[in-house]
């Protein structure tokens, strides 16, 4: 049993998923579970962590093979999902606001039907530069991009430090995590449109990654969609988390009290 109270970080399904808690919520209060971008990892939370409410709670993901966590790492959403499900606290998991960056908004979306089967419905559900997945088609594949061309692009888009480009063995320690990540982004498709359930669509005015014309086709899968653009290219997340807690805390605080129940 996990002491969600007092522990910062938890190894899970034998040291294979990573738990991180920024901080608890207070009692009424909005609890976030956040899931991070392709080759990403749960710190990529912490600059968004320190702008929200202080009595918010805020957790993050570290999915196999990638931060503190074994590999190897997972090629599907589904595979994702059905692990979080399985080896998540379900009281950390029900009733927590589920928000995803990029690939983690695949996740998080995949995650909220996975509850919805069971009869959980998340308070809300939060897409950050997630590309609708009936538009990949019109983007340049990440899967087919040769190892200099993923390493070019990946910084272009700020997804890996520049200094990569000099040091091309701390890019080979990370590129088979990263090509499973692409294939699960690249490959995932939704089972069932979200209806009913609160949903905030964040995309950025500058992302080549998700274009905000496609950012406003949530709307297809999420009836209950919001949409709000950002200043900022694909990384946002990073550089405009000012932002994005502004627009977080308006649009929970007129879905009303959580405290662990999704409010109608």
């Amino acid at each position: 049993m996990i002491d969600l109270a007092t522990q910062h970080y938890a190894r899970l399904a034998s040291g294979r998923l990573g738990l991180r808690r920024f901080r608890d919520a207070a009692p009424g209060a909005p609890r976030l579970l956040c899931f991070p971008y392709a080759g990403g990892q749960s710190l990529a939370f912490r600059p968004l962590a320190r702008q929200l409410p202080p009595d918010w709670g805020v957790w993050a993901i570290d999915s196999p093979g990638h931060g503190w966590c074994a590999g190897p790492a997972l090629d599907t959403i589904g595979q994702m999902s059905a692990m979080y499900l399985e080896h998540l606290p379900p009281e950390l998991v029900k009733g927590a606001v589920l928000f995803g960056h990029s690939l983690g908004g695949c996740v998080a979306y995949a995650l909220t039907e996975r509850l919805l089967e069971k009869g959980h419905t998340p308070p809300a559900l939060v897409l950050s530069a997630a590309r609708p997945p009936h538009r990949a088609a019109e983007y340049d594949s990440f899967l087919e991009m040769d190892d200099q061309q993923l390493l070019h692009t990946l910084i272009q888009i700020g997804g890996v430090p520049a200094e990569w480009a000099q040091e091309p063995d701390v890019f080979d320690h990370f590129k088979e995590a990263l090509r499973a990540d692409f294939h699960a982004f690249e490959s995932f498709e939704p089972s069932s449109t979200l209806d009913g359930v609160p949903v905030l669509v964040f995309g950025g005015l500058a992302d080549v990654v998700c274009r905000p014309e496609h950012v406003l086709e949530w709307s297809w899968f999420c009836p209950r969609c919001r949409t709000e653009f950002v200043p900022g290219a694909h990384m946002f997340l990073q550089t405009n988390p000012e932002a994005i807690a502004s627009h977080l805390v308006t649009y929970l605080a007129e879905l009303g009290p959580i405290d662990g129940k999704r409010q109608r």
